[in-house]
């Protein structure tokens, strides 16, 4: 059956610049003085994406350094920059430098220019990490540089994703002086400059890994089944990213949660048990199917799928039986704290443990109990720039 997706009513506008980030006045794409002069310590993933996304939004890119000369050669060449020897060396080429290293290597790059006794007053150092925050380069304040860090929620891969950019999340948190010059070129680059309140970066980068890594994860896994349902593996690879492409357009029409479909948003409980009978060899699988299952029911509500919460915490005898997951909601709101076990503070016992205690329960579940949406995008790759021997090259982000 295919199933239809009503578009969203009462849509908020979209997000711009001044709604999530009002503290300033908003550059225009392109207004004020000319651009800044940008240099790249890293020659990696997102290096090459966000130097030629620059170029191409007007932007020169005067330096590239990486530990490995021949990758710093080769950035340099696609974007019309020099290849340098050395952090320091870019930075004092540039206005602005980015510092596109694995996380491990950043506060190295920095603490290392630092203590050249080097000046850099009047411009910037910015790291481009999810996980970190400003506090990681701030060594860089005794040059007089500004610092700061710029993340984009993209997933980057060399210079041929350049164009992904555009419409991306860009989180930036900076010294005061460069936080204009920063928001300017996310506009120029197409890009949405959002700000993260203190505290708030360990739930974005959160979320970022959920969005980006998640789905792949789930679409792998279900590639798998259909191998075993006798296809090839690149037939059910595409079959699965064209589901995946609908499920995404549908979430854009109308919204994640109305976007849902499927025997679980349906509260067909005879199909969904034979899914639990076809999984039933596969435990790591079946536990999935049950985690994500809970989750879909959360966001659609559990009226009229009590049966089928039963069934998914393993708790139906005979089609009808204790319905723990109806006991649990009864007495309060089903808001998504408490149907996910996470009271505030922590208190309590948590129901994810409880909800898994009758099924497969292992450590798949709580792992895996947000990945719903089939969002093929990650944080961008960082390579390495002049770091000591112990840094590797980042593959993997956000």
């Amino acid at each position: 059956m295919t199933e239809t997706v009503s578009r969203r009513g009462g849509e908020l506008p979209p997000p711009t610049p001044e709604r999530v980030w009002p503290d300033l006045e908003t550059p225009s794409p392109g207004a004020g003085n000319p651009p800044a002069a940008l240099a790249f310590v890293g020659a990696g993933r997102a290096a090459g994406a966000l130097a030629m996304a620059s170029v191409t939004a007007g932007y020169q890119v005067v330096a590239v350094a990486s530990r490995d000369p021949a990758h710093a050669a080769d950035l340099a060449g696609r974007v019309g920059a020099r290849a340098v020897p050395s952090a320091l060396t870019a930075m004092r080429t540039a206005e602005i430098t980015f510092l596109t290293v694995p996380d491990s290597a950043v506060s190295a790059v920095a603490a290392s220019v630092a203590a050249s006794g080097a000046t850099l007053h009047g411009r910037g150092v910015v790291h481009c990490s999810a996980s970190l925050g400003v506090d990681t380069v701030a060594a860089l304040r005794v040059t007089a540089a500004a610092v700061g860090s710029l993340h984009p929620l993209q997933a980057l891969a060399g210079t041929g994703s350049a164009p992904l950019l555009r419409g991306s999340l860009m989180a930036i948190d900076a010294d005061l002086t460069l936080r204009t010059p920063l928001r300017r070129l996310v506009l120029d680059l197409g890009g949405l400059p959002v700000a993260l309140p203190a505290g708030a970066r360990a739930l974005y980068h959160a979320a970022a890994v959920l969005a980006g890594n998640a789905p792949l994860a789930l679409l792998a896994t279900a590639t798998e089944l259909l191998e075993a349902a006798g296809l090839d593996p690149m037939t059910a690879e595409e079959g699965l990213l064209a589901l995946m492409e609908g499920a995404i357009a549908n979430a854009r029409q109308a919204g994640p949660r109305a976007a849902l479909t499927g025997p679980v948003a349906r509260g067909d409980v005879a199909t969904v048990a034979a899914h639990l009978a076809a999984l039933a060899g596969r435990p790591d699988v079946e536990a999935l199917y049950r985690a994500v299952a809970r989750e879909i029911v959360r966001l659609a509500g559990t009226e009229g799928r009590e049966e089928l919460v039963d069934m998914l915490n393993g708790q139906r005898e005979g089609g009808t039986g204790l319905r723990a997951e109806q006991r649990l909601w009864a007495g309060g709101s089903r808001n998504a704290a408490e149907m996910g076990g996470h009271r505030e503070g922590g208190a309590g016992l948590r129901a994810e443990r409880r909800l898994g205690a009758g099924g497969s329960g292992n450590a798949a579940e709580p792992r895996t109990r947000h990945a719903r949406q089939g969002v093929p995008t990650s944080g961008p790759e960082r390579s390495t720039g002049p770091v000591p021997p112990a840094a590797t090259e980042d593959p993997t982000c956000p």
